[in-house]
């Protein structure tokens, strides 16, 4: 596999345009100047020059794109998103592999997208235009380092080795090497099979041969002048999840013989036990009346919202509190096993199966009790790993949970039968994509 040096020509004779019955569109505008900005960089190339390239007019790029600036982020931008989605698809393929395995598929992807995307790669990180793209690059490569930093973890997660901040430290260098070898090979012309087989021996040893000790150095000192956030070592235990949970807006005319808490574990005793859940069984029950949790809840569908998101925080901390693991591991055996939990339950399988419409508008409406409660436990786990673990998550924590809510969502529920589809296994390797961690460890025990 071998890359082409030689500067793309620009021809500063006659400007050939296209049609002007066509109208070009941004990508194909792209597709011209990202040659000429990979090889001659940012500051040695003028807008005349790069329209030549677009072959098109400088008044149609300032029209798309603004100035030089501002046309050289919308390539650096585009060819960013290409290698995020390319090395998140490599990450994909690795999942489960050891570190050697796990090292050849995904340093090698990062070599075939530079023999593939030459320019595009040299305008992420070329000499001549990192400094004006580094930005950029730092949030493509954002869940390659996350994920990364949690195979750090499951690596050397023995003896009682706790890797906090060290792992994502390890993690950027061992990213650095990946692209500094990338680079070298394109800007010297090198052999790219050779130059990735040395890379990934390079990258391999540093993995196996970090030195335990020294990181625990770093994350103790990184945390001395961090006591809200400490990182736990062997003796110390990882902290409780905490979270604010969801639940309907107060209401006058709660009765003293009942709380909220016992009306929501006998509604969930009633919905496990029953064909079809009624009021009048936990009226029944706790002797109040069917007005008061009509108050108290608004409706029926109210009540059993309000007693999921309750049930599935539970299950969240009850799971939660068997792993060993942490960080972005941490999050996804969690996830992994609260999500085969909610599929095996009998009684939500019957739920879907009677009450189409009502089960499936219940769990999944945005605005509803059980996905805001999902959304919430989740977004716990994410801030606790970013807080405790230094664990970096690919996009906002908010967002981020969000879309792991919906996904689960997605793979759980078919909502054109109204069954449960249970594809668990595909979900899990969907919910480490998003997480940055698809290739730190094989599947969660169920």
């Amino acid at each position: 596999m071998t890359v082409s040096n030689r500067e793309p020509g620009v021809d500063r004779g006659v400007k050939r345009r296209r049609s002007t019955a066509v109208r070009p569109t941004d990508d194909s505008l792209l597709d011209g100047v990202v040659a000429v900005f990979g090889v001659r960089g940012f500051d040695g190339v003028t807008m005349d020059e790069l329209a030549v390239a677009a072959e098109t007019s400088k008044p149609t790029l300032y029209a798309h794109f603004g100035g030089k600036e501002q046309l050289f982020e919308a390539c650096a931008r585009r060819e960013a998103g290409r290698l995020r989605g390319w090395m998140l698809e490599s990450y994909g393929r690795a999942a489960g592999l050891g570190v050697r395995m796990h090292t050849e598929v995904t340093t090698r992807a990062l070599f075939e997208f530079a023999a593939r995307h030459d320019h595009g790669f040299r305008v992420l990180f070329g000499s001549a235009t990192r400094p004006h793209a580094q930005q950029l690059t730092d949030e493509a490569m954002a869940p390659v380092i996350a994920a990364i930093a949690e195979l750090i973890r499951v690596e050397h997660h023995t003896g009682g080795s706790v890797w906090g901040v060290s792992a994502e430290f390890c993690a950027a260098v061992v990213a650095d090497i990946a692209v500094r070898g990338v680079t070298q090979a394109v800007e010297l012309g090198l052999d790219f099979d050779a130059a990735a087989e040395l890379t990934v021996s390079m990258i391999v040893a540093t993995l196996r041969h970090l030195d335990a000790a020294a990181a625990h150095r770093l994350d103790q000192a990184h945390t001395s002048d961090r006591t809200d956030s400490p990182v736990p070592t062997a003796e110390q235990p990882y902290p409780e999840l905490t979270f604010a949970q969801s639940s309907p807006p107060e209401r006058p005319g709660r009765a003293p013989g009942a709380t909220e808490d016992q009306v929501l574990d006998a509604t969930l005793r009633s919905f496990r036990t029953t064909e079809r859940f009624e009021i009048a069984a936990v009226t029944t029950e706790l002797g109040i009346s069917r007005t008061t949790l009509y108050r108290w809840f608004g409706s029926r569908e109210g009540l059993l919202a309000a007693a999921f998101a309750r049930a599935f925080a539970q299950l969240v901390v009850r799971v939660d509190r068997r792993q060993t693991s942490r960080g972005a591991v941490r999050i996804s055996e969690v996830l992994d096993q609260a999500t085969r939990a909610v599929a095996a339950d009998p009684g939500l399988r019957a739920f879907l199966r009677n009450e189409e419409a009502t089960a499936l508008r219940l769990i999944t409406r945005a605005d509803g009790l059980v996905h805001a409660g999902s959304v919430a436990v989740i977004e716990a786990l994410i801030e606790r790993a970013r807080r405790v673990d230094g664990y970096r998550p690919p996009v906002e924590t908010s967002t981020l949970a969000y879309a792991l809510a919906r996904v689960g969502e997605a793979f759980l529920y078919n909502d054109t039968a109204a069954d449960m589809r249970g594809d668990v296994e595909h979900l899990q390797q969907v919910q480490r994509l998003l997480l940055g961690t698809s290739g730190a460890a094989g599947p969660a025990s169920p």
